[in-house]
Formats: C-alpha cells, sequence, structure tokens
C-alpha cells in the first residue's frame, strides 16, 4: 500500500479557519467519495499550534506567526489509485495545493486508536525535514533509520511515531524549503506532547546532538487529525 501526502494553504488573504473548515466538511469527504478505493484517508487541519514550541534546537530560527499550511490530506492505496485521487483534488482545491508528496512509509510506534469517523485524539505533529546538503540520499536515510531507537527511548509521552521517507516532491518550488523526509510524532493529549516531549534534560541534549548529524532545517506543523476512513 502506498502512501500520498498534500499539503494545502488558503489563498492569500482568504479566511484561513474557514478554508480549513472546507477542507475538512467538502474537499475530504468528496474524495472519498470520489475515490472509493483509497484504503485509507485523513484530514489534518493545522490548528493545534502551540503558543510556544514543546521544543527548539538551540540557536533555532523561531516559527513564522502563521504555519506554512492549513491542512494535510493523508492517502493510503494503489498507486493507480493514489493518482486518481490527486486529480481529483487538484481539481476540486485548485490553486491551495501547495505541496504533494510521495512517500515511503515506516511505522515505528501504534498505539493510538484511530477509528474511522473520528477525530483522533490528541495532537500529530509533522516535521518536514531537509537534510543537509552533504549527505547523500542512502547516508542521510541511515542515520535517520538509527536515530528512530532514540526517540522512541525518549519521546515518552507519543503514542505514534511515524518516519515518511520522501520519494517524490512536487512542484519544484515549494513556500518552504524542499524535505526529503517527514517525521511524524502523535501525541494522545496536549499534556503529554508539552510535559513529555522527552523523558529528561538528558534525552533532550541526546536528541539535539543526535539529529544534529542528518537534519537542517525542518518546517514543523501541529495538527489535529480528522479520520475519515481507516485502513481495513
Amino acid at each position: 500500500m502506498a502512501k500520498h501526502r498534500l499539503f494545502l494553504a488558503a489563498p492569500s488573504g482568504a479566511d484561513r479557519a474557514a478554508f480549513r473548515q472546507d477542507v475538512l466538511s467538502r474537499v475530504g469527504p468528496g474524495l472519498r467519495q470520489a475515490v472509493p478505493a483509497l484504503e485509507a484517508l485523513s484530514v489534518d487541519l493545522v490548528d493545534a499550534t502551540p503558543e510556544q514550541p514543546p521544543w527548539q534546537r538551540p540557536g533555532e530560527p523561531a516559527a513564522t506567526v502563521e504555519p506554512a499550511f492549513d491542512a494535510v490530506l493523508d492517502l493510503w492505496g494503489d498507486p493507480v489509485v493514489l493518482d486518481d485521487a490527486l486529480g481529483w483534488v487538484g481539481a476540486a482545491a485548485g490553486d491551495p495545493l501547495h505541496a504533494s508528496a510521495r512517500v515511503i512509509e515506516t511505522v515505528e510506534k501504534d498505539a493510538l486508536p484511530r477509528p474511522a469517523g473520528q477525530v483522533a485524539p490528541g495532537v500529530k505533529f509533522l516535521s518536514l525535514m531537509t537534510f543537509h546538503d552533504d549527505l547523500p540520499p542512502a547516508v542521510a536515510q541511515r542515520l535517520w533509520a538509527h536515530h528512530a531507537g532514540l526517540a522512541l527511548r525518549v519521546h515518552v509521552g507519543m503514542a505514534r511515531y511515524v518516519r515518511d521517507w520522501v520519494a517524490e516532491l512536487a512542484p519544484p518550488a515549494l513556500p518552504v524549503p524542499r524535505f526529503q523526509g517527514i517525521a511524524e510524532l502523535h501525541f494522545p493529549s496536549v499534556e503529554a506532547m508539552t510535559a513529555h516531549w522527552f523523558d529528561s534534560e538528558a534525552g533532550r541534549a541526546a536528541i539535539v546532538h543526535d539529529v544534529g548529524h542528518f537534519l537542517a532545517r525542518a518546517t514543523r506543523l501541529y495538527t489535529t487529525e480528522h479520520v475519515l476512513k481507516a485502513p481495513g
């Protein structure tokens, strides 16, 4: 089963909250009806951004006031079915389609109930990761895969952990730095995210040191996941 992620942003000057609601109430359900062969479908609304980020690397520039995207569509299915879905969304959403990523998914931890037709609990955090320019893709993949064991030990509050290697990314020009990986950390509550992102200060330091080997920068999104169709 292949996976694709679509990143949508409201047109300039538009009501961002209204745009998010439109993606949830019209685009997502319309896609499910138009392409019933999709094996799973979620709409992630970028509406859970905290006033203070749970963590930032030392020296990292502060995040912008407004997130880069307003919604993310997570699609699973046969590659041909995914192509059909992309065509439908392109016609339905038009200009707001700002990034389209075919990914290779690795689920490292999955202890979070996400039933179809419901809002998944807590906060689904997405990190759009740009790796160091001098790292060949195979080396970046190896370093990130090695990091997963540390992340599982240190990020004690997360209930779901997914790593998506970006196999294809379009269009050539994006509103964010081009990214090669997407890390998903899903926390079952805001409290779990803010208070238990790390197991300790030593754990925080270990994460900062380890990601420095491969991560150049990241665009972060804090989302609420609405599961429209769960895997059968």
